[in-house]
């Protein structure tokens, strides 16, 4: 279901029975000339979709808009860049409204940058912030220092930002260090054919695009499919394992990229 077409008996039944809740991420990026400039936030919403269709859950309309930093090209082809730090203070505000709306499992999905990107901190620096003020409003001072938190509160688990590639499908030789080459190529051929003109992938394209590492040339609908895949098989088995979890470790915490 989509946050945005629920109507309010839906949500109180999505809340209620702890559904999670998955928002996509991403930016409008140059690409080559052979893609959609929103590939990155395309690619998370493809992804959140066929996990939509395994796992019940909400998916939120994505955050678009995010940080680029210019690293690819500037903004006379298209790239648009914000302010890292105000677009954290956004996202922050709308999954604190996430938290208060009664979502107990929010999950952020990015593939832009990877999770050491501007992009993928702010958010997961908004995340960590809304976890302890929103648990401090709730509980009060030393929340956590008076007692062990019960088994079955999980409150610093409750919003997490994955990559689109986990660690199980770049086992199956998916990567996601991969600007407009074969991997994201391959990608969108397979699930949006009609934003991909390989034809303009002649004289001139940018070195990411041709090189001998990047080999956008070579992608095809096919291994974008078998890529798809393996990703959605990862993120079902992970949700899965979410809404049946453990009291979590520091080294857990720390793995799933919460601090």
């Amino acid at each position: 279901m989509h946050l945005q077409y629920l109507l309010p008996h839906q949500l109180k039944q999505a809340v209620e029975e702890g559904w999670p809740l998955l928002v996509p991420t991403g930016c409008i990026e140059y690409h080559g000339p052979h893609m959609a400039m929103g590939l990155d936030t395309i690619v998370v919403e493809e992804l959140l979709e066929r996990v939509a269709e395994r796992v019940t859950c909400v998916v939120a309309p994505p955050f678009w808009y995010g940080p680029t930093g210019y690293a690819v090209t500037g903004p006379d082809q298209g790239t648009l860049d914000v302010s890292t730090e105000r677009f954290g203070r956004h996202v922050k505000d709308v999954l604190g409204s996430f938290w208060e709306v009664g979502f107990r499992w929010i999950v952020v999905g990015v593939h832009h940058q990877q999770m050491d990107g501007p992009e993928s901190l702010a958010i997961r620096q908004a995340a960590a912030e809304v976890i302890f003020e929103k648990t401090y409003a709730e509980r009060g001072d030393a929340w956590w220092g008076k007692a062990p938190l019960p088994p079955d509160d999980h409150v610093f688990e409750r919003i997490q930002v994955w990559p689109s590639v986990l660690p199980a499908a770049a086992e199956q030789g998916v990567v996601m260090a991969d600007h407009a080459g074969y991997y994201e190529t391959s990608l969108l051929m397979a699930a949006r054919p009609e934003l991909v003109d390989a034809d303009r992938l002649g004289m001139g394209a940018p070195w990411y695009c041709t090189n001998s590492e990047s080999k956008a040339r070579e992608a095809r609908p096919e291994a974008g499919e078998r890529m798809w895949a393996a990703m959605v098989d990862a993120w079902v088995q992970k949700l899965s394992g979410l809404l049946r979890p453990k009291r979590p470790t520091p080294d857990d915490l720390t793995v799933k990229g919460i601090f």
